[in-house]
C-alpha cells in the first residue's frame, strides 16, 4: 500500500504536465519548468547536506551507516543537477538533436527527462559501496501485493504520461502505447524469442558461476530472501504477468517512441541493477534491445507476452529446482 501512496504525488505531477500540454499555455509551461527546477534544486541541496552530515546523526534502523556517504550524496547531487539542467530550454533543444521525437516545448517530455535521471540515480544507489551488503542483511521480503502494486503504478504512469483523460481517448491511447491484437505469426515469433532468452540466461548464469561463484551465491541468497515466499505456480504466473505488462507498457509503450530503442534499453538495464552491475545486467540489456525491436516491428502486446513468458519460464525452473533439491541430495 505504501508504494501506491508514495506514487500519488508523482502521478499527479504527470497529470498536471499533460493538462498543461493539452492547453498549450506558455505561461503555464514556464511555471511548471520553474517548479521542476526548484524541486531539483532542493534535491541538490539535500545531497550537499547529506555529504556534510555526520553519520552518527542518522537513525541506525535506516542502515545508512553501511553506505558510502560520498557516493550516495554525489548521486543525490547528480540527480538534482540533471533535473535542473533539463528544465532549461537550450538544453532540451540540444537533446532534441539526439532524440528527434523529443519535443523541447512539451512539459511531458521535460518531466520524462527528469524522471530518467531519477531512475538512473536510484540505480546508482545500489552500486554504492556497501549497498549490496546492506541489502543482504536487511532481510527484506517482497509480497505478491508489493509486486502487483509496483507494476500497477508503472501502468498508471504510462497511461497518464501519454495523455489518458487529458490528450488522448481510448483508441488513440492504445495506438500510442502500441497495444494491438497480435497475429498468429507474431505470437509464434514471440515464442521462439522466449526460448532464446531462457537459453541465453542459462548460458550467462553458468559462465558467471564459474568465474565468480561467491558473488552468485550472495545474490542467490538475496533473491531467496526477497522472493522466497513465491512458491506456487500461480504466484509466479502473476509475478511474471504483472512484470511483463507493467514494464513493457512503461518502457516500450510510453518511453521508447520518445527516446528510441537503444537509449530506452540502457535506461531499462540501468533500472534493473538493484543488485549491482553483473553479467545479469548484460542479459537484461540484450533482452530489452530485442523487446524494443519487437515493439517497433510488431507492437507492445507481443513484447508483453515475450517478457511475461520469459519470466514465467524462469519462475517454473526455479520452482522445479526447489522441488528436485531433496532428491538431488
Amino acid at each position: 500500500m505504501s508504494i501506491l501512496v508514495v506514487s500519488l504525488p508523482v502521478l499527479a505531477v504527470i497529470f498536471v504536465a499533460n493538462l498543461i500540454a493539452a492547453r498549450d499555455d506558455e505561461r503555464a509551461r514556464t511555471a511548471f519548468n520553474l517548479l521542476l527546477f526548484i524541486l531539483n534544486l532542493a534535491l541538490l541541496i539535500a545531497g550537499i547536506v547529506w555529504r556534510v552530515l555526520p553519520l552518527e546523526a542518522t537513525p541506525p534502523q535506516m542502515g545508512l551507516q553501511m553506505l558510502d556517504q560520498g557516493f550516495s550524496s554525489g548521486t543525490l547531487i547528480g540527480m538534482g543537477l540533471w533535473g535542473m539542467i533539463v528544465t532549461l530550454r537550450p538544453v532540451r533543444l540540444r537533446l532534441a538533436r539526439l532524440f528527434p521525437a523529443l519535443r523541447p516545448e512539451s512539459p511531458v517530455h521535460t518531466l520524462a527527462l527528469v524522471t530518467v535521471g531519477y531512475l538512473i540515480g536510484n540505480a546508482a544507489f545500489s552500486l554504492a559501496p556497501g549497498a549490496l551488503d546492506a541489502l543482504a542483511e536487511s532481510g527484506v521480503e517482497a509480497t505478491l501485493f508489493d509486486v502487483l502494486a509496483q507494476q500497477f503504478v508503472f501502468v498508471l504512469a504510462a497511461f497518464v504520461g501519454v495523455g489518458f483523460l487529458t490528450r488522448r481517448d481510448g483508441p488513440a491511447l492504445k495506438e500510442r502505447l502500441g497495444l494491438e491484437r497480435p497475429t498468429a505469426a507474431q505470437l509464434w515469433t514471440g515464442v521462439r524469442w522466449m526460448i532464446f532468452f531462457v537459453f541465453l540466461q542459462a548460458c550467462i548464469s553458468l559462465t558467471w558461476s564459474l568465474f565468480d561463484a561467491a558473488r552468485v551465491e550472495q545474490l542467490s541468497g538475496i533473491n531467496e530472501s526477497l522472493l522466497g515466499n513465491f512458491d506456487t505456480v500461480w504466484e509466479w504466473f502473476l509475478l511474471a504477468a504483472s512484470a511483463g505488462v507493467g514494464e513493457e507498457v512503461l518502457f516500450r509503450g510510453a518511453l521508447q517512441p520518445v527516446f528510441g530503442i537503444l537509449p530506452t534499453s540502457l535506461i531499462f538495464a540501468v533500472s534493473h541493477v538493484q543488485y549491482g552491475l553483473s553479467p545479469a545486467t548484460l542479459a537484461v540489456f540484450l533482452l530489452s534491445l530485442i523487446l524494443g525491436v519487437i515493439r517497433k516491428r510488431s507492437n507492445t502486446t507481443v513484447a508483453i507476452l515475450v517478457h511475461a513468458g520469459y519470466n514465467f519460464i524462469l519462475g517454473l525452473l526455479s520452482l522445479l529446482a526447489v522441488y528436485l533439491a531433496p532428491f538431488a541430495r
